[in-house]
Parts: structure tokens; C-alpha cells; sequence
């Protein structure tokens, strides 16, 4: 007679399972949260001119504010990360959400570009809490067929608050005066939190992880597979272990080295060309005799590139390596450098920086969903929070390299040919990554990285 408990492998049924309903939930409030996070984070860059114009403020008085919300986010994606592998992806993610929406608020108050640039901090720090878990919350749950697919859909949200800053921006500010921006993004934010705990679930693989096999566990997986029978007498397993200690240090134990300090180049150098061209683009080109409401829309083309580069990367990944990431930093590399060799010409140009957005923002939008997968589930909000924090070097050099450069008067050719050499030390990087002898990506099984 056999006695043997009902057993579920929670990595195959997770892994093997068809998109839900219940997937969809996952993916949409994560979507929110990530909407809420682009539109805090971004709202400065059009809220910048009119404080500028009411404090009476130079304009390079204005970078302490910038650079204190990308320190913010990075302090927060590491210390998040770590948390969350601790006490969970959703405590903390609402946590973040908590943070940011309140001292976004607090924004409006602020008087002087000291106080400003504190609360910005601190709000980026939550930002840093949110992003991280939203990535590995998604991650955990999709099938893996489409979990790079979903984890970009969800990362969408991001960009899309970023856009949504603009519209609130040119609707409020002419009315309302710059403050008013702060207390919507912040008190949306708060008021959302709500509904986010109410249909977010925990982790399903941190709870037996770290929780062993419980209740809630089971509650879960029966409504993410409703045809499976699942009682109080199911056994659930997971085959991966727990580490003991600090999460962070095991991004370099058991052969994981070389793969995060690949990953984190490849972060640094995609986020340093990407900041690099949001930055100075408009600039540049309008220098070079192109008008500035057409140097702007031509800008508009590198984001709305990105947004199919994502979703177009994140399929061939769901392949299961890592080459098709090497080929869009290549062809980025090329973009670049072909925005200073077509010069003004109309059309040349707006492909050739429609490619370039393509490639560029579609490669971090890879780089997102490759942090969130190819750790295991003890790690992995902590793999993901320190690849987001160590890649904000490259967010905050890209802008002051650029800066520096644009004194030397060089020619536009010689400009963007600068502004592609890290997308060529990002291509090698990942190409190391995709054909190295032990360094593959592998998803969830065993280790994740080996």
C-alpha cells in the first residue's frame, strides 16, 4: 500500500503552465507599480524648467536635483533587492510604492535645491525598493515559454509613466504651477496601494523557500492551476536551495562571478549610451541646424524604438540564450555612430534613431529580464536590485561624459562615434555571456547560473 503524500514540483508546474488569468493579474499590477515608479522618477525632467523659472535659479543649479534621484534609486535597487530576498517581494514592493508616492508629495513643498534634492533621494530610494521586486515578482510566476515576454510587457509600465509625466506636465503646470505635478504622482501612488496588496500575490517560490510548505503556498497555486487537485495534504518542492548569509555575496560564489560582473557591464554600458542620448540628442542635433521642436520629435523616435525593441527581444530570449542580446548592442554600436554620419538629412535620420532606440532601449529592456531570471529564487530579487544599482554609474556618467565631449566641438560623426564605444564594449560582454565554455543561461533549474 502506498502512503506517499501528493507531491507538486512548484519550478515544472510554474515553468510548464499555459498564461492565466491569473498571470495577467500578475503582470497588470505589476504593470501599476511600475507606472507609478516611470511616473515619480521621470515627472523632474519636466517639472525642471518652470521650478527653475520660479526659484530664479541658473540651470546648472538644477544637476544636484538629478543626479540625487539616480543615487536614490541606486541606494534603494540594492538595499531593496536584498530585502525582499529576505522578507519578500510584495512587503517590500509595496513598501517602495509607499516611499516614493509619499516623499513625491513632499516634492511640492520643498522651497530650495537643497530640500529638493533630499526628498528626491529618498524618494528615488523607494523607487530603487519597487522596481527590483516588480521584476522578480513577475518572474517568479511566468511560464517559461514567456517570462522574458512578460517581465518586458510589465517593465513597459515604466516607460509608459515616464510619457504619462509628459501629458500631466502640459496639462497641470499651466494651471496648477509646478507643485501640483508632485502631489498627483504622489498621492496616486499612495492611493493605489491598496488595490496593489488586495491583487498582488507574495511569491509562491519564496514561500516554500523561505516559509517551507504552508497554507498560503497552496492557496496560491490552486488558483494559478485551477485543473490541478491541490488540498491540505500536497506536498510542495522546490530544487534549489537557500544560502546562508548576506544575499549579496553569493551574486559571486558557485561560478557566478564572471557571469555578474559581465551582467554588470553590460548594465553600466547600455545605461551610460541610453542616458547619453536622452540627454544630449535634442541638443546636439538642434546645434547642428535642425530645429528644436523637430530635434525633439526626432528623440521621440529613439523611445517609441524601444518599445518594439523590447518586445522583440524579449521573444528570442525566451529562446533560451543569450546571443540575440550580443546582436542588438552590435547594432547599436552601428546606430550611434550613424546618427552623426546621416546628419539633418529627414528621413535617414529619424530611421536611424528610431534603430538606435530599438536596439538601445530594447537591449535594457533584455538586460532587465535576463537580472530577474537567471538567479535563483533565494537570490534573485538581489541579483536583479544590484544590477539595476551598479548600472546607475552608467546612468549618471553618460550625461556628464556627454557634457564634456560636446565642449570639445567635436564633429557630430566623431560625437556619436564616442557615444558607441560602450555599446561595443556591451556587445563583446555579451557575447562572452552567450558562448562562454561555463557561463549560460539557464532560467530557474538548479543554481540559474552556472
Amino acid at each position: 500500500m502506498n502512503n506517499a503524500l501528493p507531491t507538486i514540483d512548484i519550478d515544472s508546474a510554474i515553468g510548464s503552465s499555459s498564461v492565466s488569468r491569473f498571470h495577467v493579474n500578475v503582470v497588470f499590477w505589476s504593470f501599476v507599480v511600475m507606472l507609478m515608479d516611470g511616473f515619480d522618477q521621470q515627472m523632474i525632467g519636466y517639472v525642471a524648467p518652470s521650478i527653475i523659472h520660479a526659484w530664479g535659479i541658473a540651470r546648472a543649479s538644477f544637476v544636484p536635483v538629478f543626479i540625487a534621484s539616480m543615487v536614490g534609486m541606486m541606494v534603494g535597487s540594492t538595499l531593496g533587492g536584498s530585502a525582499a530576498d529576505r522578507w519578500g517581494r510584495r512587503s517590500i514592493m509595496l513598501l517602495g510604492m509607499g516611499i516614493f508616492g509619499l516623499l513625491t508629495a513632499a516634492c511640492g513643498l520643498t522651497t530650495s535645491i537643497s530640500e529638493l534634492s533630499v526628498v528626491r533621494f529618498l524618494a528615488g530610494i523607494g523607487v530603487g525598493f519597487a522596481v527590483p521586486n516588480a521584476l522578480a515578482l513577475t518572474a517568479e510566476y511566468a511560464p517559461m515559454r514567456h517570462r522574458s515576454t512578460m517581465i518586458t510587457v510589465m517593465f513597459l509600465g515604466y516607460s509608459l509613466g515616464g510619457a504619462a509625466g509628459g501629458w500631466a506636465a502640459a496639462l497641470l503646470i499651466p494651471r496648477f504651477g509646478w507643485a501640483s505635478l508632485f502631489y498627483v504622482g504622489g498621492v496616486a501612488a499612495v492611493v493605489l496601494i491598496p488595490a496593489c496588496a488586495l491583487m498582488l500575490p507574495e511569491s509562491i517560490r519564496f514561500q516554500v523557500l523561505r516559509a517551507g510548505d504552508g497554507a498560503r503556498a497552496r492557496t496560491l497555486l490552486k488558483r494559478l492551476l485551477p485543473g490541478v487537485a491541490i488540498d491540505e495534504q500536497t506536498r510542495l518542492i522546490l530544487a534549489e536551495k537557500v544560502e546562508r548569509g548576506v544575499p549579496a555575496k553569493h551574486l559571486f560564489t558557485e561560478k557566478r562571478a564572471v557571469f555578474t560582473l559581465l551582467l554588470w557591464l553590460c548594465f553600466i554600458a547600455n545605461l551610460m549610451t541610453l542616458t547619453f542620448v536622452l540627454n544630449w540628442l535634442p541638443t546636439v542635433i538642434a546645434n547642428a541646424g535642425i530645429p528644436l521642436t523637430r530635434a525633439v520629435m526626432v528623440t521621440s523616435y529613439f523611445q517609441v524604438g524601444g518599445v518594439a525593441g523590447g518586445l522583440i527581444l524579449s521573444r528570442l530570449l525566451d529562446r533560451g540564450t543569450l546571443a540575440p542580446l550580443a546582436g542588438f548592442f552590435g547594432c547599436a554600436a552601428v546606430s550611434i555612430a550613424l546618427i552623426g554620419i546621416v546628419g539633418n538629412t529627414s528621413l535617414a535620420l529619424d530611421l536611424v534613431v528610431f534603430a538606435a532606440g530599438l536596439f538601445v532601449v530594447g537591449g535594457q529592456f533584455g538586460l532587465n529580464a535576463v537580472a530577474s531570471i537567471a538567479y535563483p529564487t533565494f537570490m534573485r530579487a538581489t541579483g536583479a536590485g544590484w544590477a539595476l544599482g551598479v548600472g546607475r554609474f552608467g546612468a549618471i556618467l553618460g550625461p556628464i561624459i556627454g557634457a564634456l565631449l560636446i565642449t570639445l566641438n567635436l564633429p557630430l560623426s566623431v560625437l556619436f562615434m564616442c557615444g558607441a564605444v560602450p555599446m561595443v564594449v556591451a556587445c563583446v560582454a555579451a557575447l562572452i555571456l552567450a558562448h562562454g565554455d561555463r557561463i549560460r543561461f539557464t532560467g530557474y533549474r538548479e543554481s540559474g547560473v552556472h
